[in-house]
């Protein structure tokens, strides 16, 4: 092994130990009641909610893959490996529309061999920028729908390479912006576990073929702790801008990758993981992958770290209610016109008290339950009720009489 991948390995495994270390002092002191492990890739923040994280990930090849789809070993000595950080914000302008920016940090290590000498190259700096928009349609039973849409921006262009110049010089990407739309749905299980779909077209670059790109994910989340298990991966649309004119196409200095400057670039990419609550806001995820297959591009394994804090005010008022015990129980039995107020089939008789606060769910008989808004008692009499909504939770559900009333005594 050399002395590039030892010293990976002993860096990953400290920087591991040291994320274990913080996990476990910061769950020791924490006191919330609440902790968000998992959040499905087509959720988008309520009005108002934001969430921002810093994203790293590290990946090292281990062959090479060309445009036929053959195989290529390394030679004695050589490797390639990358490092690449995200800084992401997203914000949630309505219930149902989210706006996202970022910029992406790249590091690219290579050893290559060429007429015999073994070459080192590097690139370090912002590979690009990006902006993007989430739309979620109203929700159907149990599934989430939603639009996407994400354009990134290269501020670099690259240069021809030229070999015995340029050698130490790797190129940092692919030239070119970057323009993505696509979609996803989500199902969320009565148990809280999930299986989500994204896919979309993208055109990642000036010299690149336009392309599928493609998700499946489930997770099974509890309270502190989430399992995440899926596969990634790109379909290529084979319309390679220099299929039919090889001469035109620009020389990069890739080193002993196939990373860059692809011909029809493919990739299947299964990955696992485990997501960390760590109190109401902030969410600890590591993830493992591995290219298992391709063409122009190369096989190898990744190991990403994600920190992520995400406040969602109206979730999570939401999630809290979720989690509570109840004390009574009641049904809404008319609904004032503008949905202010609604009018309870109890009242002093069975504990309604006024000033008690009232959650309103949606009962669905299969096991189903929507919290849809939260209201106080404002009048009582001994066997009804009348409570004035001050919170809506849901902005698809309507407040309608049928709706399953609780309350706490305490």
């Amino acid at each position: 092994m050399s002395l590039f991948y030892k010293r990976t390995a002993r860096t990953y495994n400290l920087f591991m130990k040291l994320i274990f270390i913080f996990f476990i002092i910061f769950q020791a002191a924490s006191a919330q009641d609440f902790l968000n492990s998992y959040v499905a890739p087509t959720q988008v923040l309520t009005k108002k909610g934001y969430q921002i994280g810093i994203y790293g990930e590290s990946f090292v090849t281990s062959k090479k893959i060309d445009k036929d789809g053959a195989s290529q070993d390394f030679l004695d000595g050589e490797s390639f490996s990358r490092i690449q950080s995200e800084i992401r914000g997203y914000y949630g302008a309505t219930s149902d529309l989210q706006f996202g920016l970022g910029a992406r940090f790249r590091q690219n290590n290579s050893v290559k061999e060429i007429s015999g000498d073994q070459v080192s190259g590097s690139s370090t700096g912002l590979q690009s920028t990006y902006f993007n928009i989430m739309y979620a349609f109203p929700d159907v039973d149990r599934m989430k729908y939603m639009v996407e849409t994400t354009f990134r921006y290269t501020p670099y262009t690259n240069e021809d390479y030229t070999v015995g110049v340029d050698d130490e010089i790797l190129a940092l990407g692919d030239t070119g912006n970057e323009i993505s739309v696509g979609g996803g749905m989500t199902f969320l299980a009565k148990n809280q576990n999930f299986m989500s779909l994204r896919a979309g077209y993208r055109r990642p670059g000036s010299d690149l073929s336009h392309e599928i790109y493609w998700q499946g994910e489930a997770a099974l989340a509890w309270k502190y702790v989430a399992l995440v298990a899926g596969v990634d991966g790109v379909t290529s649309l084979n319309n390679d801008p220099y299929e039919n004119s090889e001469i035109d196409r620009p020389i990069l200095n890739t080193g002993s990758s196939e990373l860059y400057g692809s011909k029809n670039r493919e990739w299947i990419m299964p990955y696992a993981g485990i997501n960390f609550a760590m109190g109401k806001s902030w969410r600890l995820e590591l993830r493992g992958a591995q290219v298992v297959s391709g063409r122009s591009t190369d096989l190898g394994t990744a190991f990403g770290v994600n920190l992520i804090r995400r406040v969602d005010k109206s979730q999570t008022k939401l999630l809290d209610n979720k989690f509570k015990t109840y004390d009574l129980e009641a049904s809404v039995t008319k609904v004032s016109p503008q949905k202010e107020y609604v009018v309870l089939d109890k009242g002093l008789a069975d504990n309604f008290e006024k000033g008690m606060k009232v959650d309103l769910f949606e009962f669905d008989y299969v096991g189903g339950n929507t919290l849809i808004a939260t209201g106080v008692v404002v009048k009582t009499q001994s066997d009804s009720c009348i409570v004035k909504i001050s919170q809506k939770y849901n902005q698809q559900k309507e407040i309608k009489e049928g709706l399953i009333a609780r309350a706490s005594l305490k």
